[in-house]
């Protein structure tokens, strides 16, 4: 999950992290006040819905021309994300917390055959939820493509979702927050999370996805934009920046957000 505009980003700090070889250093007051629903968010992974677990969701926004480019679309936004961004506009999606089934987004494209061209599934962030290729899956076999939002920090699961056709994404948007030293300081990542979007990059190129990179910046975080620029088009992409709104001079959110659409 964007420049903190009306879809939301890849949030902050939960309550529980990803897999511990790819974690996430948890930011501190995280809490969690799930509420009984079907399936278990805290197992991440892409294969857990084999065992009745699929994404669970925050919202859906029924139609939406700004989160593929050139595409109208269905956005689910999944709940849960282990990151620890500033600029965060949607905290609501931070918890990793059970949500909405999955399943709710399926009337919601049939409903809209012919009008929109796919779904995008946006977070929070999708892939520290389970059984998110087989809902990649389930969308490709009722007919439409899906675009991935992510940050890509769990390069493992990206490549999972590329081992098949059925659960590899049309096309990714991929937020790169920023060089790694960077992100360990500014967006509660540990080391290894904070290589993993570079993995996820490379995966993502050698597969053949298309790729829109993007970063978002805020008024005391540019100097960084050249080095950025240059390592991204080490993969032959450009570089999409974003600037955050409704932050302060350091980036931290100051507006209040009630969450994605229901």
């Amino acid at each position: 999950m964007h420049d903190a505009g009306p879809a939301p980003d890849a949030g902050a700090a939960p309550d529980a992290g990803p897999a511990p070889e790819e974690g996430i250093a948890p930011a501190a007051g995280a809490a969690s006040d799930a509420r009984p629903a079907p399936g278990d968010v805290r197992a991440s992974g892409c294969g857990a819905s084999s065992l009745g677990v699929w994404p669970q969701l925050a919202g859906i926004i029924p139609f939406s021309a700004t989160d593929w480019p050139g595409r109208l679309t269905v956005t689910a936004f999944t709940q849960g994300c282990p990151l620890a961004c500033r600029y965060c506009h949607n905290p609501a999606l931070r918890p990793m917390r059970p949500g909405r089934p999955f399943a709710e987004v399926f009337p919601v494209l049939e409903e809209r055959r012919g009008l929109v061209d796919a779904l995008v599934i946006s977070g929070g962030e999708p892939l520290s939820q389970p059984g998110l290729g087989e809902a990649i899956a389930a969308v490709h076999e009722r007919g439409f493509p899906v675009g991935l939002h992510t940050s890509g920090y769990r390069a493992a699961a990206v490549r999972t979702l590329l081992q098949a056709p059925e659960t590899t994404p049309d096309w990714v948007g991929l937020d790169v927050k920023a060089l790694p030293e960077d992100c360990v300081r500014l967006f509660g990542m540990s080391p290894r999370a904070a290589q993993g979007c570079w993995e996820s990059l490379a995966a993502l190129r050698e597969a053949g996805v298309p790729v829109q990179v993007r970063t978002t910046v805020w008024p005391a975080f540019t100097d960084h934009l050249p080095e950025l620029e240059a390592r991204v088009a080490e993969y032959g992409c450009p570089l999409v920046v974003q600037r955050a709104r409704g932050v302060d001079a350091q980036g931290y959110y100051t507006e209040d957000d009630a969450g994605p659409a229901a």
